[in-house]
């Protein structure tokens, strides 16, 4: 009985083979070089187009210097951000110490740079208001204020204990226009930066006003990274953000919330405690 012979080109089958294996060590480099992708947010102060201005070329940045891919993702309002952060949809988060402190208790995010200086509020009254003369005045009475989770906002109602007796919010976009309805006595009270009442309280608006309340000093915004972005990598963003790449890729960020100064290194330790200033927004409380 005669066997049946297949015939075999022997240079065919190792060119095949030489393919494949190509293939699987390309396929491997590939991986290597891209990475994961990550999604870098920030809270939603702005709109689509300037978010992608201030904050995209941040995430080009750290695309190059890690080999991960960074992608920026704005969101539309609050609402959908805090419930997409609640739901870990972020990797990378640029927002206030209220929602760093959060994320570094519930989360298991490491902060990596801040802006730098502290925070402080001041809530103030027109002097001649005859009813307003301490803080526990304002109990029931409308105050100016930019809507939760505004960082100010939420800093005067951690001063009132007693949900029944919460002053009532009169929301008003923008600290100059909350000053200025005050002085219009729309208002019983103001929540302002110190900072920047103190610009106000200046020339013809001198003497108009009084402060009830100056908040304790609160660390800066910050950017942390979550768990699915390994320690080697946050090293990695850490220090190429405290770059001279780093500082050109976030001149836009600097220059509108500190006037060009440069960010500097964050420590978890200085955000502890600042969660409980959430404690009364939908799916915060602990």
């Amino acid at each position: 009985m005669i066997d049946h012979i297949i015939h075999t080109n022997p240079h065919r089958e190792m060119a095949k083979f030489a393919a494949g294996t190509m293939f699987v060590l390309a396929l491997t480099w590939s991986q290597f070089c891209v990475g994961e992708t990550y999604v870098f947010s920030a809270s939603p102060r702005e709109t689509a187009a300037d978010g992608r201005r201030d904050y995209g070329p941040i995430a080009e940045l750290l695309t190059k210097a890690t080999g991960s891919r960074f992608t920026y993702r704005h969101s539309n309002n609050w609402l959908s951000y805090m419930q997409d952060m609640r739901n870990g949809a972020y990797d990378l988060l640029f927002d206030g110490p209220h929602f760093v402190s959060w994320r570094v208790a519930s989360l298991g995010h490491s902060p990596l740079v801040r802006l730098p200086g502290k925070l402080d509020f001041v809530i103030v009254a027109r002097n001649n208001d005859e009813v307003v003369f301490d803080l526990t005045d304002l109990a029931g009475r409308k105050v100016c204020a930019h809507a939760p989770p505004n960082l100010a906002t939420l800093t005067m109602q951690t001063q009132f204990t007693n949900p029944v007796r919460q002053p009532q919010i009169f929301e008003v976009n923008g600290f100059k226009n909350i000053f200025a309805e005050l002085l219009e006595g729309n208002c019983r009270g103001a929540v302002l930066p110190s900072a920047l009442y103190t610009t106000f309280d200046n020339g013809g608006n001198k003497g108009k006003t009084r402060i009830l309340y100056l908040s304790e000093p609160l660390p800066r915004q910050a950017i942390t990274a979550g768990p699915r972005i390994p320690e080697n990598i946050q090293n990695v963003i850490r220090a190429t953000l405290l770059s001279p790449g780093g500082v050109a890729a976030t001149k836009r960020l600097r220059e509108r919330f500190t006037n060009g100064e440069q960010l500097v290194a964050a420590d978890k330790d200085e955000y502890q405690g600042f969660a409980a200033m959430l404690n009364n927004l939908f799916g915060f409380s602990r």
